[in-house]
């Protein structure tokens, strides 16, 4: 079944199961769920190390 956290409690977003009544028992599994990737392609930013040396950044240009 799939649910969210709001505050302390577990909203369910399906019904119950019609064989589950109230009273009864269940053992309940909780495992977190990736985040949605975005919908359009990404790609990861870096820089190079190179650009992270001040003297590179702020060199004399002759």
């Amino acid at each position: 079944m799939k649910g969210y956290i709001k505050g302390q409690t577990i909203i369910l977003v399906d019904t119950l199961p019609d064989n589950i009544k109230e009273g009864d028992e269940v053992d309940v599994s909780i495992t977190i769920k990736p985040r949605n990737t975005y919908p359009f392609p990404t790609f990861k930013l870096g820089v190079k190390n190179e650009y992270l040396n001040r003297g590179k950044i702020y060199e004399q240009q002759d």
